[in-house]
Parts: structure tokens; sequence; C-alpha cells
């Protein structure tokens, strides 16, 4: 057990260093903890640190992190400000979504030769975004009620719904890749099952379980509620082979619809319950899953895999900011605008590293594209708020000049 709490203690103590090391520099944290755990996995360190039991102790925590990431994602998606923006931003979300996706399955498929779910896994690397950093971005530049600020927020937002849409297509798509027997019909049924248990929780299930864990009126009480339900319905999708990411999403989705409407709104318990989860996962959880991520890597394998590091990279970052501005003249924006829309939201650092995560731990992938993944995500997220901040002083400049 003192093993284990030292392994946490040295990971946490890098990880807040070289996240504060880079935060310092206006660059997101996220990079900072990858690398705590690229790291901690060189091979010489690894060995004295990490033995079986330590990985599998961290690896769990690394696993709750993600579900508590995925159930924070639902908890936080606004279905109202979704339908009113789509009209104005679903151009942009399609397209900085499809082209960089469409792009990346093309690469893998026939210039590199990996089979379809490998490619699938690719082309999702380099289609996704993290809106958490994006919005670090704009509000270090004092833009998030800007034009421009509201067109990324906006985008992002339904940006969300249809990248979780597409993930969630592909994590049932690993369990069933991953299955000794798949069988389609009997998935189709789990899913109308699921379908039918969450029609049940929304309707009765939660509000009758939050209304009991609210009697004490405090924020640990809900927040042990809250946790209850999410382990409750991720086990329930995991059992029926949707796999527990997506039920801890949806999970998210029915407390926050629970919690926001009715005549017994309580919109101050969501924020409250967002709070603590908040400072649990992100605190704690998430930097231990992103610093697990960084020891998943091998850094060594990167110098016979420069090629597919460097194609993934242009497909990142070209085919979102063409996507990207391809949406925002669609929408009757200008080129310019489209360009710094883009950098904004070029930055990766969460669902695109479960994915990656979760290929690996099925073996759909091996190390070394898990590595290549990886390294393409921290570029785009490394060169996006550079660029974007001069690209918004160059806009600024000219502005005023006209």
């Amino acid at each position: 057990m003192s093993n284990v709490l030292l392994v946490i203690l040295i990971a946490l103590v890098l990880a807040y260093i070289l996240s504060e090391i880079f935060r310092y520099f206006k660059l997101p944290r996220v990079i900072g903890q990858i690398l705590a755990g690229a790291i901690l996995g060189i091979p010489l360190f690894k060995s004295m640190l990490f033995t079986e039991d330590i990985s599998l102790s961290f690896s769990f925590l690394a696993n709750i992190g993600i579900i508590l990431l995925f159930f924070f994602i639902g908890l936080e998606l606004n279905l109202k400000e979704f339908r009113k923006n789509l009209k104005e931003t679903s151009y942009i979300a399609i397209f900085n979504t499809l082209i960089p996706f469409a792009f990346g399955f093309l690469a893998a498929k026939f210039l590199f030769g990996f089979d379809n779910l490998v490619s699938i896994v690719m082309g999702i690397s380099v289609s996704v975004s993290s809106q958490a950093i994006s919005l670090d971005i704009l509000e270090e530049v004092r833009l998030l009620k800007s034009k421009i600020g509201n067109l990324i927020i906006a985008s992002g937002t339904v940006d969300d719904v249809f990248e979780l849409l597409l993930i969630s297509s592909v994590l049932i798509l690993f369990h069933s890749a991953t299955a000794d027997t798949p069988d389609f019909t009997v998935l189709a049924i789990n899913i109308l099952f699921f379908v039918a248990l969450v029609i049940l929780l929304r309707v009765s299930l939660i509000p009758f379980a939050l209304k009991i864990f609210e009697r004490e009126k405090s924020q640990a009480s809900l927040f042990m509620g809250a946790l209850i339900i999410v382990l409750a319905v991720a086990y329930i999708s995991e059992l029926l082979g949707i796999g527990s990411l997506i039920g801890s999403l949806i999970a998210g989705a029915l407390v926050r619809q629970t919690l926001l409407t009715g005549a017994d709104r309580k919109p101050w318990r969501k924020n409250e319950l967002s709070h603590s989860l908040h400072i649990v996962s992100f605190g704690f959880l998430i930097p231990i899953f992103f610093v697990s991520v960084g020891l998943q890597t091998d850094l060594f394998s990167l110098s016979s895999n420069l090629l597919l590091v460097g194609t993934f990279a242009f497909i990142d970052i070209i085919g979102t900011l063409a996507g990207t501005i391809i949406g925002v003249m669609l929408s009757k924006g200008s080129f310019n605008e489209g360009l710094i829309v883009g950098w904004g939201v070029l930055p990766k650092g969460d669902t695109e590293l479960v994915i990656a995560t979760l290929a690996l731990q099925s073996g759909i992938i091996t190390v070394s594209i898990f590595t290549i993944i990886i390294t393409v995500a921290m570029i785009s997220t490394f060169l996006a708020p550079i660029v974007f901040k001069y690209m918004v002083r160059r806009h600024a400049a000219y502005t005023s000049r006209k």
C-alpha cells in the first residue's frame, strides 16, 4: 500500500510541476500532465516504480477518472443551447468533424494499410476537439463574450453532440469487435432494452433517487448520490455490451435534466454537483488518467514513425481549419473569422485520448499507433493557443485600422 501511495504522490507532484510550467508559458496544462506520464514511462523509471499491482491500482484510478469525465461531459451538455445554435453552427460542427475524420480514415486505410477499425480510431483522433481547453484560451485572451468567442462556444456545443454520437457508435463497435462471438441481434436487443431503461430512469428512478439523496441538503450527500447513479448506469451499460462510458455520459445528461427541468427544478443543485465533481475529477482522477496516457506511450518508437506523425498532424490541423472555414463561410461569416475559429477549436485533450486508451486496452491498436495519436494531439494542443493568440492580435490590429 505504501508503494502505491508513493507512486501516486510522485505522479501527481510531477504532473503538477510540469502542468504549471506549461501554464506559466500560457500553454494547456494537459500537455504537462501527459509529459509527466511519458517521463515516468521511461523504462528505467517504470521498472523502478511500477510493479504489476501498482500498475493495476493506477489503471483503476484512471478508469474511474474516465467514467467521471464522461459523467461531467453529460452533466454540462446543454441541449437547449445545442438547439438554439443548431442552424448557425451545425455547418461548422459537421465540416470540422467530418473532413479531418474522412481524410484521417482514408490516409490510415489506403496510404498506410491499416484495417478498418484502426483507421476509424485514427480518423476520430484527428477529428474531435477539447472545448475545455478552447474555453481556457478564450478566457485568457478575454474573448469569451466576443463574436469570435461566441462562435467558438456555440460551435463547440454543437460539436460536442456530433462528436459524442460518433464516439458512442465507435465504443459500441469496440465492444462488438472485442467480443469472442459478436452477435449483432443480441446487441440490438440490448440497446433497445437500455433505451427503455433510460426512459424509466428519467421518468421515475433518478428523480426518486435524487430526492432521497437531497434530504440532508448537503453537497457531500448529493455528490455521493450522483456517484451511485453514474456507477450503476455505467455498470448496466457495460453489462449490456454498450460500454460504461456511454452509460456515464447518459447518466450525466439524465441527472442534469432532472435537476434543471420540471416544477421541482433546482439549478443551484446542479451547479453544486458540477463544482464537487470538478474538484474531485480534475484535481485528482483526470490528472492520473493523463499521466497514465503518457505512461503507455513509447517515445522511442517515434523515430521510426515520423512520416505517420507528420501526415496525421497535417490532416489534424489542415482538416480542422478547412472544415471550420467552410462552415463559418456557409454561416455567412468571413474567411478570416473561420481561420481564427479553426485555431480556437483545434486543441485536443480529452475524448480522443479516451478512445485511443480504450483501443489500446482492447488490443485494437498497438503501443506505437497509440504513441502517434498522443503525439499528434500534443502537437495540435501546443500550436493552437500560440497561433490563435497571434491571429486574434492581428485581427484586432486590422479592425482598429479600419
